[in-house]
């Protein structure tokens, strides 16, 4: 069979996986070496990869229904994964997927509001709505679980068989189960009395995961395990859901300083176990954790001495915990932090061992858990110790990789500066900030700044160094910009602009921007408009900007924005991110009332938003003050 690829310079999915002909959006496919980026690389072999998945997992075997859609997306994004594993190791794409996917959708799936994977769909309009992240990226981690818990010979096998039996027909997510239970079952992998739809269906048929609690017995080297339903801001949700939520958990653990290779489980938590115990547990100076690898879909706390052993480890020696482990404890201590199951003092100082981390992965999951207390902080106080603490943390790393490219970084090490590179200057880095300066600088006093060779800022950082130098200037330098945006001939070029323009500190240049969003000819082209919400809606100045405009211009945001699958939704989530205060959620709430019935593709973002924002203004409530002392406490 042939297979054809296309890219459109104007199309407003991403990418469709039609057989025999993929159509891509220009930016998701076209790369340019010098241009794009090792992140546009990295998107781009995603993308490819995801569509050719399709053409097993939605074209050779169709979901029967759109109730079964994750059948379709979960699949095409875990397989995307070993497909460029297998093509590219170099990415070490499969290392990522825990801070790509897995620990993504968990800040989602911990949402009252969020919904089960499998969801029943009686109307075209909710067709748009479950095209979301709870399709693709908690449909791809339960997945991955599975390939773990059966192990991989057997998940393959099973999956095999299922296509080969199904191929050219139509498929329930029970005809999946019952193929991969039948050579589970032959294979000795999954036991005669258990089946993967029992197991399966508590993760696909109810929404939401657990937290597994670790209560170890230091005398006996045994823990007890207790499982609930992990909910951020939980206090009040329960009373109005009166489901009793329960899975069936594949256990695995392993000490630090042991191997971590075996994700095999031995151990489960059934369904409606209350409490199960484990033995096997190190002596007790010797930190133990759960869920090997994250390789299930599921939070782990553990009894406050664990917790303290696990700080001691990272401090004396990070090594001794697997990297992607490393990257699942600073997720959930900060995120179990959150949601008032741990406290601030014990989540941040797991924290204190990243002066010494060089590794991407955990450093990508504790800075997207850092980065909600920066958002919550950034408008008090507090925020000058903050940024003091993260400099001590983002310094080193900082220094050791340094502003500048070198032609031996590996693909993680170019996404690792981008972190820090990003991190060090808003917190007031002054090398950094001078150094994205000097580079833009640099640029804009070339005779033919368009021509290839004249950019001398480096691929990977355009983003920063543009959005730095930008927010710094003034007219001339967003001028500079918006010229390059207008002749540049390179799709990642062009929106890595659009996103930058949006970081000017002044409030008339970016009101001008948000109003170039409306206007047919302005420059900006209608796909791209969420950009330039979203760029402004991010930018601390242009917050309250963003949300005023999409309130003024109600009318015409709907109008051109209303009808395309993802944009809406993605609108509203951006321009009402972040919300702290009781006055600013008001806001949220009398904009919901006034505009209900006319909300379309975005209600359920819009809902979201609101209740990210209650449970923002009850964490301030709580740990506001324990935070700014904890932090004083470290300077």
């Amino acid at each position: 069979p042939k297979q054809d690829m296309i890219a459109l310079p104007n199309f407003g999915g991403g990418a469709m996986e039609n057989w025999g002909l993929i159509v891509f959006r220009e930016d998701k496919v076209l790369f340019k070496e010098g241009v794009s980026s090792a992140i546009d690389k990295g998107n781009i072999a995603k993308i490819v990869s995801h569509e050719l998945a399709h053409q097993w997992f939605g074209n050779l075997v169709t979901p029967s229904w759109w109730t079964d859609l994750w059948l379709n997306e979960g699949f095409a994004t875990y397989v995307q994964y070993l497909g460029m594993e297998a093509i590219q190791p170099e990415l070490k794409r499969l290392e990522q997927f825990v801070v790509i996917e897995l620990q993504e959708v968990l800040k989602i799936d911990a949402l009252s509001s969020s919904h089960p994977i499998s969801i029943p769909v009686k109307h075209p309009d909710e067709i748009n709505e479950i095209f979301d992240s709870i399709s693709y990226k908690k449909g791809a981690s339960i997945i991955r679980m599975m390939d773990k818990f059966l192990t991989e010979d057997t998940f393959r096998q099973g999956l095999t068989n299922y296509l080969t039996d199904l191929q050219f027909d139509a498929a329930e997510q029970d005809d999946l189960w019952q193929h991969l239970t039948s050579q589970g079952h032959k294979d000795g992998r999954l036991a005669l009395d258990m089946e993967v739809k029992t197991i399966m269906d508590t993760w696909t048929l109810q929404m939401g995961f657990p937290v597994v609690t670790v209560r170890r017995n230091y005398q006996r080297n045994t823990a007890t395990i207790t499982q609930e339903r992990f909910l951020i801001g939980k206090s009040e949700e329960k009373a109005t859901d009166s489901k009793e939520y329960s899975w069936w958990i594949p256990l695995t653990f392993a000490a630090a300083g042991s191997s971590f290779n075996d994700t095999y489980s031995e151990n489960w938590m059934k369904e409606g176990e209350q409490t199960k115990d484990i033995s096997g547990m190190p002596d007790s100076r010797t930190a133990v954790v759960f869920n090997v690898q994250q390789t299930g879909h599921y939070r782990v706390n553990y009894d406050k001495e664990n917790w303290i052993l696990l700080s001691q480890q990272l401090l004396k020696d990070h090594l001794a915990i697997h990297v992607i482990n490393r990257a699942q404890i600073m997720d959930d201590a900060l995120n179990l932090a959150k949601s008032d199951l741990l406290d601030y003092e014990t989540a941040l100082g797991v924290t204190g061992y990243l002066s010494n981390e060089v590794e991407y992965v955990p450093w990508d999951s504790a800075l997207t858990g850092l980065s909600y207390i920066s958002k919550m902080l950034k408008r008090t106080p507090a925020y000058g110790d903050f940024k003091r603490y993260m400099l001590k943390l983002i310094d080193p790393i900082y220094t050791k990789l340094g502003f500048t490219a070198k032609p031996e970084d590996t693909n993680l090490e170019i996404k690792l500066r981008k972190k820090a590179v990003a991190w060090a200057c808003s917190m007031g880095n002054k090398d950094c900030l001078i150094k994205a300066k000097e580079n833009f600088g640099e640029w804009m006093g070339k005779v033919q700044p368009d021509s290839e060779e004249a950019n001398p800022v480096d691929v990977n950082l355009k983003y920063e160094t543009y959005c730095n130098a930008i927010a710094d200037g003034n007219e001339e330098e967003w001028d500079f910009a918006w010229e390059r945006y207008q002749s540049s001939q390179v799709a990642s070029e062009k929106s890595t602009i659009l996103d930058a323009l949006g970081c000017t500190k002044e409030v008339w240049m970016l009101n001008r921007y948000l109003n170039m969003s409306l206007t047919p000819d302005s420059g900006v082209r209608q796909q791209d408009g969420d950009k330039v919400l979203g760029g402004v809606a991010r930018n601390t100045v242009g917050r309250s900007l963003a949300f005023d405009f999409i309130r003024q211009e109600w009318g015409r945001v709907a109008e051109v924005y209303g009808k395309t699958a993802f944009t809406m939704s993605k609108i509203m989530k951006d321009v009402m991110a972040h919300r702290n205060t009781e006055f600013e959620l008001g806001n949220l709430k009398a904009f919901e009332v006034s505009h209900s019935s006319e909300l379309g593709t975005s209600t359920r973002a819009v809902k979201q938003a609101i209740e990210a924002g209650e449970a923002n203004v009850k964490w301030m409530e709580k740990n506001y003050q324990n935070i700014w002392k904890w932090l004083k406490l470290q300077n």
